[in-house]
């Protein structure tokens, strides 16, 4: 070992995820790579003096993970809006907007996030009535915890000059009461609203995107996968990230690219993958439905609690087509947010097809989300090579009301995370956040118990599908890599790959499945740097 490390972390339980599964006490890191792993005593030789040893106390250690499907400046712009994710009722909604009201000024934009109509006393969708009662003056945008939907109040639709007059868009909804005038509820078009919402500044995004990235370390992340866009202009958001890192925060990023910015970057010949190691170009992010929560989701038949409605294409089977064969042809990766059963089959169809027209080797493309399925869907996507990029954190919530949006067939075969493994999918974990929290250690636990945050259903909500814990983890430190074409960089503990790891407060392979949800990071590594430090 006459090799010398930059940086040693010794004195703990390094799960390495290798092929193996070998468990190390110490890594040795050199130029942002795994130098060695090994025992203590042997990696403490390899430091270059006593500062660059980091004892970890005995804890346990784990890869970096990396979070496959997340909305970085949505979630840092969601942290300085009214918070809706916990509320129970229209009362209560209706108090913390009066609330933030008192301090906005006078005719100023106030947005808010995370209400479900699903968990409201009321059992129903706000209106624009409702919000009309706490702010006559202020326009008001609250959107669903799907992002999917969004309620408005009056003002803000006279703002945006959506009144009986205005067509749907094409691929959204606008509900209307019976003498047809807007309710407040937009489905799939918020887009009518927020082109007449000032953009913000470029420091203004900036510093959300700081915030979201420290957040992001802080949970435990090393890497994600970041569906991100800002004020129509496709250099936006590699310029911000660009000065991010330039101001050292680490965290690594795979740029989703919005479908709105195709032309622009299919015809500068960027390709998935182009970018260095701390910002790459993405997948091409296409839209096929919406949300199930929303009941937008696109279902081969009826939603079971909606007799008729059938969910919402945000684009045609053919329009999908085109555009991934046209990406495909290019180079590109593409993920298509598909939730409903009709919305997968049209992406397995226009993946199936592009690559038919033009045979690539191992293009990777993506479904994101995966929820309503048939079980001839799993085998397929692995015939394809297919990658399943799914929110396992979504079935806490969404056990609640799954049956009841779609009957009990089809539940049956939906939310089936065994199923695609036991298939040989390749599966990456993320959170779609703001849509559930960020932290990486929820989505595990779930993955885990089926269970929700309260630790119901006892057994856990179908418990055949139940993930063991090594599975869980390599969702979140394997599957992300993969879907990026960074396995042989990320993922384990090996030489040479990069020193991406943390460090948590309790062992996920020792405590009771129950307490994985509530398990922290201590030091969060980034090329053998500490991004975070929690100890």
């Amino acid at each position: 070992m006459g090799l010398v490390a930059g940086r040693v972390f010794v004195n703990g339980r390094f799960y390495t995820l290798d092929a193996e599964s070998r468990v190390a006490e110490a890594v040795a890191v050199q130029d942002g790579r795994i130098l060695a792993t090994g025992t203590t005593a042997d990696i403490r030789r390899l430091a270059a003096c006593d500062k660059e040893i980091v004892d970890v106390g005995g804890m346990a250690a784990i890869p970096g993970l990396t979070d496959s499907h997340l909305h970085m400046l949505s979630f840092g712009q969601s942290l300085r809006r009214v918070n809706l994710s916990q509320v129970k009722s229209i009362a209560e909604i209706k108090r913390i907007v009066a609330e933030r009201v008192k301090t906005a000024p006078r005719g100023s934009w106030v947005f808010g996030r995370g209400w479900d109509q699903d968990r409201l006393a009321e059992f129903r969708y706000p209106t624009r009535q409702d919000l009309d009662e706490v702010s006559p003056e202020n326009p008001i945008v609250l959107t669903r915890s799907c992002g999917h939907i969004v309620v408005a109040n009056s003002r803000a639709l006279q703002v945006a000059g959506i009144d009986e007059t205005t067509p749907d868009p094409a691929g959204g909804v606008i509900d209307r009461d019976e003498r047809g005038k807007p309710t407040g509820i937009l489905r799939e078009a918020s887009g009518l609203l927020f082109r007449s919402v000032p953009e913000p500044g470029f420091d203004e995004l900036l510093s959300c995107l700081r915030d979201a990235m420290r957040a992001a370390t802080a949970a435990g992340l090393t890497s994600v996968h970041a569906n991100d866009g800002a004020n129509g202009d496709s250099s936006l958001i590699p310029e911000l990230y660009s000065r991010l890192h330039g101001e050292e925060e680490r965290l690594r990023v795979y740029w989703d690219i919005p479908q709105q910015f195709a032309d622009d970057i299919l015809r500068g010949g960027l390709r998935s993958g182009s970018g260095n190691e701390f910002f790459k170009h993405g997948s091409l992010k296409l839209f096929i439905d919406g949300s199930l929560g929303g009941k937008t989701a696109a279902l081969d038949g009826s939603y079971a609690d909606d007799p008729g409605n059938e969910g919402v294409l945000r684009m045609s089977e053919h329009e999908l087509a085109e555009i991934v064969e046209r990406a495909h042809r290019a180079g590109m990766q593409v993920a298509i947010h598909a939730i409903g059963d009709r919305g997968i089959r049209y992406s397995l169809n226009a993946i199936e097809k592009a690559q038919a027209a033009c045979p690539r080797p191992d293009p990777r493309h993506r479904i994101v989300h995966c929820q309503i399925m048939t079980a001839e869907q799993y085998p397929r996507f692995q015939r394809l090579g297919v990658v399943a990029d799914i929110q396992p954190k979504f079935v806490t919530t969404d056990m609640l009301w799954a049956e009841r949006r779609v009957g009990a067939e089809k539940a049956r075969t939906s939310y089936c995370w065994k199923t695609f493994l036991d298939a040989g999918v390749h599966v990456a974990g993320g959170s779609d956040c703001p849509v559930e929290p960020v932290e990486p250690m929820k989505g595990i636990y779930a993955a885990v118990t089926r269970k929700d945050m309260e630790g119901m259903p006892a057994g856990g909500w179908m418990p055949e599908q139940k993930l063991t814990v090594a599975q869980a983890i390599r969702l979140f430190a394997q599957g992300g890599p993969y879907a990026s074409f960074e396995e042989n960089l990320k993922g384990s503990l090996e030489c040479g790959k990069m020193a991406d790891m943390v460090v948590l407060n309790e062992d996920p392979f020792k405590v009771r499945p129950d307490a994985i949800k509530d398990i922290k990071p201590l030091l969060t590594i980034i090329g053998g740097e500490i991004a975070y430090d929690g100890r």
